[in-house]
């Protein structure tokens, strides 16, 4: 009987233990995140969204990402598509592939057809969202225009840019009407590139997507 009892005790530990590391998966913290990637919280919240999507591309592991993919929460659904681009998982394209085709939320669309750009797979899917009834869609499709035939391999470029991490101290440093503080960063071409190398030497814009998540 003691054997017994101890032996539901180890378990009902392991149990615990699993349940934790469950809760603590990137994925399972930005379903939980107190300010999702909606319109009226673009000036809130986002610094925990940028981190947690810094761990979600380093640390979830393929197998729960794919699993999201079906995830009732389309922000995740999102998250999880653009995740699976960056890693260029292959195995996933079919499944970004529907996502494209019918899944109700423009975020989600938005995301897979991203991937699959990234994943260079499903051109004849890319070109059909070119009539996706939101504009963001199509628009996102013609910003991709090239990517397909390109030889760069952007999804890696963008994992090498991950996997440098992030500090939250930087995060908001740019402010208007602020000189713009020095980074460093490597462009569309592969080529290092250094803020305060430019400037003053010829006019440069710096664009960044408003959106996040």
């Amino acid at each position: 009987m003691t054997k017994i009892i101890t032996a539901l005790a180890a378990g009902l530990s392991v149990l615990q233990f699993v349940w934790g590391q469950e809760s603590n998966w990137p994925l399972e913290r930005y379903r939980n995140i107190e300010f999702p990637p909606t319109v009226e919280n673009l000036g809130k919240g986002w610094q925990d969204r940028v981190a947690l999507e810094y761990d979600i591309i380093n640390k979830a592991d393929l197998e729960s990402l794919r699993a999201a993919l079906d995830d009732e929460n389309p922000f995740v659904r999102a998250m999880a598509a653009r995740a699976l681009g960056i890693l260029e998982d292959k195995d996933s394209a079919d499944a970004l592939a529907e996502l494209v085709e019918s899944d109700p939320e423009y975020l989600v669309r938005i995301r897979a057809v991203e991937s699959l750009s990234l994943l260079k797979m499903k051109p004849e899917v890319i070109e059909l969202a070119k009539k996706d009834p939101d504009a963001g869609v199509s628009w996102t499709v013609a910003l991709l225009a090239g990517q397909l035939e390109s030889e760069t391999n952007y999804a890696a470029q963008i994992r090498e840019a991950y996997a440098k991490g992030i500090s939250r101290d930087e995060m908001g440093s740019a402010q208007v009407g602020l000189p713009a503080p020095d980074f460093s960063a490597t462009t569309s071409d592969g080529k290092p590139f250094k803020l305060s190398d430019v400037l003053g030497q010829e006019p440069i814009a710096i664009y960044f997507a408003a959106f996040d998540g």
